[in-house]
């Protein structure tokens, strides 16, 4: 793998090298800028002011030291090599050629919409990004007619890019792809790493998407006109009450359905194609193990299947099942075999990850340590679907929420932006019984225990003092996510 690396990076470097000797020379619109150190100060500048104007907020001073300087160093010398060899081709040869016929600002415009072009494949709409990007770098070799402003301009902003997802990214999320992928991991202490929910947005293509699906059955219309997205880096949740079309939209995103109507990708390809589903690992609702296979046998049955698989004995320790390797797959309890099922979609080292209820029967400690590890996973470039009816989990973890109700899209965004829509604040306390009152959305009462959801908790609170109602242990938390998913999820049927 590092020879494949070394070998790459050489052969950028020769591109760039090659690119760069027989591309036209250009007049520059600004002939003050003459020394090369200018030209690559002007490079670094502009590509610094397009990675702050693209992200919605700059890189805390934190994210570098996160970073060890070998890795840093490393990783900025991988990106200008890669950066330079593009910008040799797309500013130096394709910008240089069009000069003549089209004039400068012609070249740029041109040149930059066939670079955004090229990536339509891998960005869909964002492209945008490319067209941008593009534009910034070709307008810093027109100003100083040196190619290496460009080459200092890309490679600056990838270098910003990745320094963007800390130490943990892994190196292939950020290549050549001039988006920002999600800054992770906050701790949470009680379910472990926990995504950031408020992140720099990404920019890299999908991994998997439906967009306009409709799915029906003959007494049901499973599918609605839904669409969403899986990038890397997100876990996201998808969460509906039963019969909502959760594993409906997973089947068909894994190519086991077909839409009867609207777009549905694996990796940019139909889903039913076998090298869409290679990179893929997926746990669904009911699992089956070949009969009369031992647990170790049945993981070596399913690694066998790939050319990269972890090795047995990983993939047993990595979900705790060394213990019970020697026993039949058939005779373990429900979370073991549900800890087996996760473990096998592991095996192959996808690079996504489709979960339906993967925490089902499993005991505290070890739903505590699979989540840990999709966090994990995610931070390291890895994307993950997850499906479950246990909403704290999707709280702790996801990076984004989709919430189906009756086949539809109710609402999608993060943790915070779902709870937001749900619009109310829980308040608990005791008392003999409530009066009526103004902002009252629900109610829960057993005995003189009530639990209340409100507009406004001030309001309430001060009406409640003024209607003169003796109470006591009064509490006013916010939502959680399973209040929000409730309160919406009730309010649409």
């Amino acid at each position: 793998m590092r020879a494949v690396a070394v070998s790459r990076l050489g052969a950028w470097i020769a591109v760039a090298v090659v690119a760069s000797l027989v591309a036209p020379s250009i007049r520059p619109l600004d002939p003050t800028v003459q020394p090369l150190a200018d030209a690559i100060a002007l490079g670094c500048l502009a590509g610094g002011c397009g990675f702050l104007l693209l992200a919605r907020r700059p890189i805390a001073a934190s994210a570098f030291s996160a970073l060890s300087r070998k890795r840093l160093l490393a990783r900025s010398a991988v990106l200008t090599a890669k950066s330079a060899e593009e910008e040799a081709i797309w500013r130096g040869l394709v910008l240089g050629v069009l000069v003549p016929p089209l004039g400068p600002l012609g070249a740029l415009a041109s040149s930059s919409a066939f670079f955004a072009v090229a990536h339509v494949g891998r960005l869909g709409r964002r492209t945008w990004t490319h067209l941008a990007t593009g534009s910034l770098f070709g307008m810093a070799y027109l100003v100083t007619g040196r190619i290496v402003a460009a080459m200092a301009a890309h490679s600056t902003y990838n270098v910003l890019v990745g320094v963007a997802v800390t130490d943990r990214a892994d190196m292939s999320v950020l290549d050549t792809r001039h988006g920002l992928p999600r800054l992770v991991a906050s701790e949470s202490p009680s379910m472990g790493p926990r995504p950031m929910h408020e992140t720099i947005a990404t920019d890299s293509p999908p991994l998997a998407l439906l967009e306009g699906v409709t799915k029906s059955f003959p007494s049901v219309k499973a599918l609605d006109s839904v669409g969403f997205e899986l990038r890397r880096g997100e876990i996201v949740a998808l969460l509906g009450a039963n019969g909502a079309g959760k594993s409906t939209a997973v089947s068909i995103m894994l190519g086991l359905r077909r839409p009867d109507s609207g777009r549905v990708e694996l990796y940019g390809r139909d889903p039913r194609e076998t090298s869409a589903r290679r990179s893929v690992g997926a746990v669904l609702q009911d699992v089956g193990f070949p009969p009369g296979l031992r647990v170790r046998e049945t993981v070596e049955l399913v690694r066998a299947h790939f050319a990269h698989a972890a090795s047995s004995d990983d993939i047993l320790e990595r979900l705790d099942l060394a213990s019970v390797a020697g026993r039949h797959a058939g005779g373990l309890s429900g979370g073991q075999r549900r800890r087996l099922a996760v473990a096998l979609a592991l095996a192959g080292k996808p690079g996504a990850l489709f979960l339906d209820e993967p925490t089902a029967g499993m005991d505290a400690n070890a739903r505590r340590s699979l989540l840990n590890d999709l966090a994990s996973f995610a931070a390291g470039g890895g994307a993950v679907l997850l499906t479950t009816q246990q909403l704290a989990e999707a709280e702790a973890i996801a990076t984004r929420i989709v919430v189906l109700a009756a086949g539809r899209v109710l609402v999608e965004g993060t943790v915070a932006e779902v709870k937001a829509r749900g619009g109310l604040t829980k308040v608990t306390l005791r008392a003999g019984a409530l009066p009526q009152l103004p902002g009252v959305g629900a109610v829960d009462s057993a005995g003189d225990r009530h639990v209340i959801y409100v507009d406004d908790a001030d309001a309430f609170v001060t009406a409640l003092v003024h209607s003169g109602v003796e109470f006591k242990e009064l509490h006013v938390t916010p939502t959680s996510l399973e209040d929000a998913f409730v309160t919406l999820t009730g309010a649409a049927e």
